[in-house]
């Protein structure tokens, strides 16, 4: 069983670790606007096409928003497609954001994150508590900002090296298979989540020891 005193830092994904995510209600959403078999490019995992270019910086949300407009055979508004975007993100929950508050007490605490502009904007100061997931985490880290995405090395040793960290004393939490198995190799023990609050009583019952 992992001991706590042995690590210094956590690293967070966001996207129903931290917080609640839906994919289905966003593939459907654009199917309503008319967009061609958005199960294809919109993932759980990792995201393909425009979705992905987006995630990793190559192009802007206006360009992401054009892009999109561009695929849709009828004429809609930016806002219809930034509604349509966002409608996959949930919330938070207070217990979540309690143990990460209470981590963060004997721990480095980061967030690691596939995602992009919208998404962050939609999300970043609805934090419960806190107000701002810059004001929960240490440091944050986005696909978007750092043109990389998980499960790529890069990424990772990237964060590794900014935060000023050792693989051997951090955990990792996300909910990607091939994230995690990809943070391993690296020396990084990571936790599969299965479910978000799965890690809660996991870290709370290892704090109590």
């Amino acid at each position: 069983m992992t001991n706590l005193n042995n690590k210094k830092n956590i690293i967070f994904d966001l996207g129903n670790v931290v917080l609640d995510i839906d994919l289905n209600i966003t593939i459907e959403r654009f199917k309503k606007l008319g967009f061609p078999k958005g199960e294809n490019f919109i993932g759980k995992y990792r995201q393909n096409g425009i979705f992905h270019d987006y995630e990793v910086g190559k192009i802007s949300t206006i360009e992401f928003i054009e892009g999109i407009k561009q695929q849709i055979p009828t004429k809609i508004k930016d806002e219809e497609i930034i509604e349509a975007w966002n409608a996959l993100m949930g919330g938070y929950t207070e217990e979540r954001i309690k143990t990460i508050l209470k981590l963060k007490e004997t721990h480095k605490v980061f967030l690691l994150s596939n995602t992009n502009a919208l998404h962050v904007e939609c999300v970043k100061d609805k934090v419960p508590i806190v107000g701002s997931l810059d004001n929960l985490f240490d440091k944050t880290y986005y696909s978007h900002q750092m043109h990389m995405s998980k499960p790529s090395n890069d990424i990772f040793n990237q964060v590794l090296i900014d935060a000023d960290i050792k693989a051997e004393e951090t955990i990792f939490l996300d909910d990607g298979l091939a994230n995690v198995e990809a943070a391993r190799k690296l020396g990084i023990e990571s936790w599969l989540i299965e479910y978000p609050d799965q890690w809660v009583s996991k870290m709370n019952q290892l704090m109590s020891q």
